[in-house]
């Protein structure tokens, strides 16, 4: 088993049981202060994540952690919101919305 699907697991397993994760979604990619050239950040608003058992976070994170491009996932259960750190030559914003309604939580931009 890849390291990167052990940490997979293991944050699923944490988001389920209530732990706060912030982790990055390759194991191999480590993030600098500064973002490399043609990273973004986006956090969506998830009003539909509301899951006392955080299966929603879970499904939220599995589905987000598959796409190619995407870096780093963080889930804040208490202002329902998901930060995606992602190259934006491999992945883009209409993407990311997508998946987040096909894993029956629709989501929309948090305007800074």
């Amino acid at each position: 088993m890849s390291i990167q699907k052990i940490l997979a697991s293991f944050c699923a397993i944490a988001l389920i049981t209530g732990a706060g994760v912030t982790m990055p979604a390759s194991a191999a990619t480590t993030m600098n202060a500064v973002a490399p050239t043609g990273m973004a950040s986006t956090t969506f608003k998830v009003p539909g994540m509301t899951c006392a058992d955080k299966a929603c976070n879970a499904a939220i994170y599995m589905a987000l952690h598959r796409l190619q491009g995407v870096k780093k996932i963080q889930i804040r259960d208490r202002a329902l919101t998901v930060t995606v750190q992602y190259d934006q030559k491999a992945v883009k914003v209409p993407t990311l919305l997508n998946v987040f309604r096909q894993v029956g939580y629709p989501a929309s931009i948090v305007q800074p």
